[in-house]
C-alpha cells in the first residue's frame, strides 16, 4: 500500500506549545492515533483566539465546519513532551479551505505527525454552507 504524504504549506500563520497530556496517551505509552487531530483542533482554536475571535464560531459570525481530515504519523510521542504546532492555510475555495499542521518535538525538532483538515464556512442558523467571509484569506496569508 502506498502511503499519502502530506505536503506542508510554503509558511505557516501561527505557532503554538502543546504538553502532551496523561489523557493522550495510549496504553503503549505513547500519543494515542485518535488524540493527534485533536491536538491539531487545539492548535486551531488557539489561532483563532488569537486572531481575535472568541469561540470556534469564528470570521463575522460564521462557523467553522470540518469537511475531511487527514493525518500522516511520523514518530511517537510520550507523556510529558512539549510539541510545538505549527498551522498553516492553503487551498482556498469559494467555501472552503484548508489547515494544515506540522506536530515536532519541541526538544528535538523531530516531526511527530502531519494534519491537514478541509473546513467550510457554515451558517448555523439558516443551516448552509456559505462563502469565505470577505477579507478571511488576506488575513491569514498576513500572517504567513
Amino acid at each position: 500500500m502506498s502511503r499519502k504524504t502530506i505536503e506542508l504549506p510554503l509558511s505557516f500563520a501561527f505557532s503554538t506549545s502543546y504538553d502532551v497530556l496523561y489523557t493522550d496517551v495510549n496504553a503503549s505509552n505513547h500519543v494515542g492515533a485518535d488524540r493527534m487531530l485533536s491536538i491539531a483542533m487545539e492548535a486551531q482554536l488557539r489561532f483563532i483566539r488569537q486572531l481575535g475571535h472568541s469561540q470556534a464560531v469564528a470570521f463575522e459570525e460564521a462557523g467553522l465546519i470540518m469537511a475531511h481530515a487527514e493525518t500522516a504519523y511520523l514518530a511517537e510521542a510520550e507523556y510529558g513532551e512539549q510539541l510545538i504546532i505549527e498551522l498553516g492555510a492553503r487551498e482556498f475555495q469559494r467555501s472552503s479551505f484548508q489547515f494544515v499542521y506540522r506536530i515536532s518535538k519541541a526538544a528535538s525538532g523531530e516531526e511527530v505527525a502531519r494534519v491537514a483538515t478541509t473546513l467550510l464556512f457554515f451558517d448555523y442558523q439558516a443551516r448552509q454552507v456559505i462563502p469565505l467571509p470577505p477579507g478571511f484569506r488576506d488575513q491569514i496569508e498576513a500572517l504567513g
